[in-house]
């Protein structure tokens, strides 16, 4: 056994370690590994770091209060993450826990997951327990040679990529009410009304996460004009958002209630006939009844041909009772 045993978490190491960039005066970044981060988290003039971590490691939060790079109460805020979307400006800091879209491996979803962060000056530090899409995305843009000036404008970045991920799942929520329709208008409605349920629930929870973001991205804008930056278009991209959701919302509301409509109009034609159906045999059952009595009396019993006229009988009444019902529908 070695004399001196390795430690199993080195203090150079970064807890939850993701990725890590540095960017220049001019906004060009270059990609970073574990071992080049500073534990104080520095960087040379005029440049500034982006770190992202994975918040599954619950070191995360003492290893950025030890750099000495935030304020008390910006720790204190990812180390108490609220459970709904927040933005707090501080002193000099600002830190937030927003929604974001789940990156899957496997392809598009539409999952929402959410975003920590704590921005200074210099440095913008993104946690999260889930691979998020948007992260994904700036990667590669960073990765392709895009720049980037202030930590406050990739911040903006993040925002701007969720929704962009927002309307190309409305555009699929939209084809998807698009072929419920059809099938609606063709008369061949099947399991489209679980599929309109399916759509009505999906839009209704992104809605409530894309709905509470744009309150809380109006609230830092109106109590911190600077943060992050101008916010003015991704707001207004918000506001067509909502009434992108809101008229999905709608038109699968629609349809889920016109389906149900078809639905019960067909259930109703088949109650109808068989009702006809019962009625148009209950005559010829009780024909049947009572001929089928071994008593003393009972016509034709002795006449031969006597099963033929019981059955004329039963047919002349069957009869009889379609003509009444036709009489019923007509008047």
């Amino acid at each position: 056994m070695p004399d001196n045993p390795q430690p199993l978490v080195s203090p150079a190491d970064v807890p939850g370690f993701v990725c890590a960039y540095r960017f220049a005066a001019d906004g060009t970044a270059r990609k970073l590994t574990e071992a080049d981060i500073d534990p104080e988290l520095s960087s040379p003039e005029g440049e500034w770091l982006w770190l992202h971590l994975n918040f599954i490691d619950r070191r995360c939060g003492r290893w950025l209060a030890r750099s000495g790079r935030f304020s008390t109460l910006a720790i204190d805020f990812i180390e108490h993450i609220p459970t709904y979307q927040l933005i707090e400006c501080f002193a000099a800091d600002a830190a937030g826990s927003v929604a974001d879209l789940r990156r899957d491996f496997e392809g598009e979803t539409h999952e929402t997951c959410r975003l920590h962060f704590l921005l200074s000056e210099n440095v913008l530090v993104t946690l999260r327990a889930k691979p998020i899409r948007s992260a994904e995305l700036i990667r590669r843009q960073l990765d392709a040679g895009r720049a980037l000036e202030t930590p406050a404008q990739l911040l903006l970045a993040f925002f701007s990529h969720y929704a962009q991920g927002i309307e190309s799942v409305l555009q699929d929520l939209a084809t998807e009410i698009e072929l419920i329709e059809d099938r609606v208008l063709e008369e061949r409605v099947s399991d489209e009304r679980r599929r309109a349920v399916i759509v009505r629930r999906e839009a209704a929870m992104l809605h409530r996460q894309q709905r509470a973001l744009r309150r809380v991205l109006s609230d830092a804008q109106r109590s911190a004009p600077r943060f992050p930056a101008d916010l003015s278009d991704l707001l207004e991209l918000h506001a067509h958002l909502d009434q992108e959701f809101e008229q999905i919302e709608q038109r699968a509301r629609l349809f889920h209630d016109e389906i149900d409509a078809k639905l019960a109009a067909e259930t109703n034609r088949q109650l109808y006939r068989l009702s006809v159906l019962t009625a148009l045999f209950l005559p010829p059952t009780l024909v049947g009844g009572l001929f089928g009595m071994n008593l003393e009396g009972i016509p034709w019993s002795g006449v031969h041909g006597g099963f033929w006229f019981a059955t004329a009988a039963a047919l002349i009444s069957s009869a009889g009772t379609w003509l009444f019902l036709r009489y019923l529908d007509r008047s």
